[in-house]
């Protein structure tokens, strides 16, 4: 085959040796197995690393900080149920300099009592017993109310190395109110206020928060406010934390002044089934604290801290921050997944999955918190993500530098194609580097010039062009067969414009050509495509074009033959008129032969008349065979696809006569599954014959032939089983040989001397190896013979 007949190729490759085939299949295979080992020691100590660093210093900062973010875009919306009656500066410029006498404190609590206020938040500590009388008009009044709760704090650590101290009410005041709660807050470590800390004893006996107590008065927990409190030096333990979702920044609740409510300006209906805080808010007093809501330097009062934490406690909207292996299998599982798509995808796509993981990260942490309020901190999954893409591509940048420059010192080292002069490697690495690739591409344009000069030594014309059929590449064969058709050179013209040149009538174009060329502009041409002429000086051309592709099986363009066969088409038209010969001229003497015997009134003697008709008969069988022959060498079929098993039956019904006069029984076993094939159904059904034939032939009477056939994955398996005398060993090599006949054994009975040329199964080898299938046979000596094919199985008839 000309190397213009490949579809894929310009130029056939030489196969490269076992050892090269090893070499690169080695190298490539070590190189895949050392990115593995690596990507697993990537994974391994990226993983190692998000433990460690979540257990020693997880990123508190940044998560607080996408913390502030998110609750600042979609904060909850504050309760009218809770009213903050704040001791402004207003009051203390009407009641006095603080602290008040506590029988002013008696006397808001009897207010909002006569109010209708549901429950009080006391948010002012009464440590110590004060005036016997302001205690006892306050203890009267917690007592009437009987829905107040006062404030205690925590001292850690405590006095005299004690490791805490809680500091209750006064006893009376104690005694009289409804509860009590700490209300120590404790900011986080850049300090902003954005929970309350969940305190216990060793014994697990909870100290309970001021707002924690109110929200079980208004709820009615009793369980929770009869619990056992912790002894007042107890050492203090912070087991987990309520984040409060505030409502907003300072002044989010409504506030009313602690004077105008103590002397009855305000309407019982503004006070009335509200829960009530009482606290300080003025310049000097009480703590303030920053929130995620506070601005640049805004803070919040800790009576309006109260207000959000109760809010979020009567609302059941508190965040609930991950347990900790939630929150690592959350930090872990995006760098598993990109470690995965580093190891199996390419750089950009691993580039915006990443940046997708990323945001994925980002968005499940905020609709978390905004819409199911939990908090997924996601700053270590973010920081992990952005360290392990430059990582592992830093990993696999140095690794296909050093495999590149391995190859191309390989490549330096292997003796050269074309001679040239090596330049001595010195320096340091990165400049080892320029040179060896300096080196390889200058050898590739050198090669490449090499094929362009061996493409001009072809005999036939041969033209390379685009995808878009713009010559690129003409040989000088092509140059000679165009010069006189085109004027100029063949450089840059439409290919449609060298297919018209060739036809007969210009005006006429072929219409092989314009479908040829059609199916190129749409992607749609066969492998081996073309079509064969004759120009008008008498010239036979066969034309065949082909893509070729690059490394990737991309189409990049055609490559054009132009094959000059007018000595091959004139050696064929001797060969048809030898045929015809064979067919016809030979045959038609024998046929008249025949006529004459069989006509009544002949004068030819009886026994010179059946040997005249049986060489007349042996004279067209050889004619017949030899043609037979002659077409199956030929390789040139009627394809189809068909079922083989009709065949081999098609078969065994026409030599029925013949087993039947011997008194052979023919057994045909063939399979339910059919058994397609694709080939010339005549000549395959012909072979097939001839091997159930030459079984009768050499057969004694009274014998068994057997024709089955047999199914696999990838074959259909003939197989023609006789009780015959058999072939010995050393004569099986010499059976499929044209004109090759086998003497009979000495005593053989009469079958061993059937007639015959010696050409039936030398038809039959070649019309199966054209079919891309084998012929088998196995024989022992006095048991018979088995003659089998195999031919490639198609899965359907299409």
């Amino acid at each position: 085959m000309n190397m213009l007949d490949r579809p894929q190729a310009l130029v056939p490759a030489d196969p490269p040796s076992s050892a090269m085939a090893a070499r690169v299949s080695g190298e490539l295979s070590f190189q895949s197995r050392r990115m593995v080992v690596e990507w697993w020691a990537v994974l391994a100590i990226a993983t190692l690393a998000i433990i460690g660093i979540s257990l020693v210093s997880p990123p508190v900062r940044a998560d607080n900080l996408v913390y502030d973010l998110i609750l600042r875009l979609n904060p909850p919306p504050a309760s009218q149920r809770v009213l903050i009656v704040a001791i402004d500066n207003r009051s203390q410029s009407e009641i006095g300099r603080w602290p008040w006498n506590r029988d002013v404190h008696a006397r808001l609590i009897d207010q909002l009592g006569t109010a209708g206020a549901e429950a009080i938040g006391y948010d002012v500590l009464f440590p110590e017993p004060s005036a016997p009388t302001g205690d006892a008009a306050l203890a009267a009044s917690l007592a009437r109310s009987g829905k107040v709760v006062l404030a205690s704090y925590i001292e850690v650590p405590g006095p005299n190395g004690a490791p805490a101290l809680r500091v209750p009410p006064a006893p009376d005041l104690a005694r009289a109110a409804r509860a009590s709660g700490h209300v120590t807050t404790r900011p986080d470590r850049d300090g902003v206020v954005r929970g309350i800390d969940i305190l216990s004893d060793a014994q697990g006996r909870r100290d309970r928060h001021m707002s924690e107590s109110l929200a079980a008065l208004v709820t009615g927990d009793t369980g929770l406010l009869a619990a056992a409190v912790p002894e007042a030096e107890a050492p203090v333990y912070a087991r987990s934390r309520n984040l409060i979702p505030f409502a907003g920044p300072s002044g989010t609740y409504p506030q009313l002044s602690f004077v105008d409510v103590l002397e009855g300006r305000v309407p019982a209906e503004v006070i009335r089934g509200r829960v009530i805080l009482v606290g300080a808010t003025a310049a000097g007093m009480g703590d303030r604290f920053s929130t995620p809501m506070s601005g640049t330097l805004e803070t919040m009062a800790g009576v309006e801290l109260h207000a959000n934490y109760v809010d979020s406690l009567l609302s059941g909207r508190m965040i609930r921050p991950v347990p900790g292996l939630v929150w690592l299998g959350y930090s872990l599982l995006p760098v598993w997944a990109l470690m995965m798509s580093l190891l199996f995808l390419g750089p950009r796509i691993n580039l915006w999955l990443g940046i997708a993981l990323a945001f994925a990260v980002f968005f499940v942490s905020m609709v978390a918190l905004a819409i199911f309020r939990v908090w997924l901190p996601p700053a270590l999954a973010l920081i992990a993500i952005g360290l392990i893409y430059p990582l592992w591509g830093w990993r696999r940048l140095d690794l296909a530098s050093r495999y590149m420059v391995a190859e191309l010192r390989e490549l330096r080292s292997e003796p050269d194609v074309l001679p040239r002069q090596r330049q001595v490697l010195q320096g340091d690495p990165v400049e080892k580097q320029i040179v060896l690739m300096h080196e390889a591409i200058r050898d590739v344009r050198d090669l490449r010039q090499f094929i362009a000069q061996s493409l001009d030594s072809l005999p036939d014309a041969a033209v390379v062009s685009d995808l878009e059929g713009q010559v690129v590449i003409a040989n000088d064969a092509a140059d000679a067969l165009f010069a006189a058709r085109l004027p100029g050179a063949l450089l840059g013209r439409p290919l449609s414009d060298l297919f018209r040149a060739l036809d007969f009538d210009p005006r006429l174009p072929d219409p092989r050509a314009v479908e040829l060329l059609a199916a190129m502009q749409a992607r749609t041409l066969p492998p081996d495509s073309g079509y064969e002429t004759r120009l008008a000086d008498g010239t036979s051309l066969e034309i065949r074009v082909a893509f070729f592709t690059d490394a990737e099986r991309r189409p990049l363009g055609w490559i054009s033959r132009f094959a000059d066969i007018t000595e091959l088409r004139a050696s064929e038209r001797q060969r048809e008129d030898a045929l015809r010969l064979l067919t016809h001229d030979m045959r038609a003497p024998q046929a008249s032969i025949l006529a004459v015997l069989e006509a009544e009134g002949h004068k030819v003697p009886p026994e010179l008349a059946r040997r005249l008709e049986r060489y007349a008969h042996q004279t067209l069988g050889l004619a017949d065979d030899f043609v037979h022959l002659a077409r199956a060498e030929s390789g040139r079929f009627m394809a189809e696809g068909f079922n083989l098993s009709e065949a081999v039956l098609d078969a065994v019904d026409d030599l029925w006569p013949l087993a039947d006069a011997k008194r052979i029984r023919i057994v045909s076993d063939v399979p339910e599954e059919e058994a397609w094939v694709t080939g010339d159904r005549a000549l395959l059904t012909r072979a097939v014959t001839n091997l159930i034939g030459n079984a009768i032939k050499y057969s004694d009477e009274r014998t068994r032939v057997e024709a089955r056939v047999r199914v696999t994955t990838s074959k259909v398996i003939v197989e023609i089983a006789d009780e015959g005398r058999g072939i010995a060993a050393e004569d099986l090599g010499k059976l499929f040989e044209p004109f090759r006949r086998l003497a009979p054994p000495e005593g053989a009975p009469a079958a061993a001397a059937a007639p015959g040329a010696g050409l039936g199964l030398a038809f039959v080898k070649a019309v199966v190896e054209r079919h891309r299938g084998r012929v088998t046979v196995t024989s022992e000596e006095g048991k018979g013979s088995v003659f089998g094919l195999e031919l490639p199985r198609e899965k359907s008839a299409d």
